[in-house]
This record gives structure tokens, C-alpha cells and sequence, in this order.
């Protein structure tokens, strides 16, 4: 993604693009939509199921990121999750400069949450392998 997001960058703060152009910003942000994707309702779920959490709301999922600290700001993965709604769901073609710029502004956070999932999938793994209680 972070390939995506430098050959993009240039491109973010324009209203006009060629058709090569619109090709970068579109595979920037579906990359953006999949990795949320993955990250929320893959992974997250995934690791509340090992460490035996109720299987509850996207929200609550959200909260739980946040309370193990994956994310700096509370309501970071918030909006992360609302726009990958409306790049899936491209009902604001109209809005999609935009669209960009918030992508462009919410990758960081996404990538940076990507080692602290890791590490305490990590964590995880090794209190399984150790026979170690999850909770």
C-alpha cells in the first residue's frame, strides 16, 4: 500500500486526472478498502476469537483496538472503516477528491497499527505453543 500511496501522492491534491491517473488513485484506494478489510473483520475477529471474546458488533471490535492500544486516537479506525463504506459502496463518485485525500491522510494510521497487531499476534501464538491461558 505504501507503494500505492507514493505514486499517488502527486495526484491526491488535483480534481483532474488522466485515465492512467484515476487507475493509480482507484487501486490506492481499493488496496485501502482490503487492508481494512483484513485488519477489521479478519484479523480482529480472529484474535477475539482466540482470546475468547464474545463475537459482538464491528463497533465493538473497533473498541477493542483502541483499548489495546493498535490505534493512538480514539475514533482512528472509525473513520477508517467509514470510508472503506464508501469506497466499497461508491455512492459519492461526486466526492471522490475528497475520497483521496482521506485515504491519503488514513494510510499512515492503518500501517502503523499493522506491527502492534503483529506483535500481539505474535504474543498469541507464542502463549499457545506454550500452553499458556489466552486471557
Amino acid at each position: 500500500m505504501q507503494f500505492s500511496l507514493e505514486r499517488s501522492r502527486q495526484l491526491i491534491d488535483r480534481s483532474d486526472w488522466s485515465l492512467e491517473e484515476l487507475e493509480r488513485l482507484e487501486s490506492l484506494t481499493s488496496r485501502f478498502a482490503r487492508l481494512t478489510d483484513l485488519l477489521v473483520q479478519r484479523v480482529m475477529r480472529l484474535i477475539d476469537e482466540l482470546e475468547l471474546t464474545a463475537q459482538d458488533s464491528v463497533l465493538d471490535r473497533i473498541q477493542r483496538v483502541e483499548k489495546r492500544g493498535w490505534m493512538n486516537q480514539t475514533g482512528q479506525l472509525v473513520r477508517i472503516r467509514e470510508l472503506r463504506n464508501l469506497i466499497a459502496n461508491e455512492y459519492a463518485s461526486d466526492k471522490m477528491p475528497d475520497i483521496y485525500r482521506a485515504v491519503a491522510t488514513l494510510i499512515p494510521l492503518l500501517l502503523a497499527a499493522i506491527p502492534k497487531v503483529k506483535l500481539h499476534s505474535d504474543e498469541l501464538i507464542h502463549r499457545y505453543e506454550s500452553g499458556a491461558s489466552t486471557s
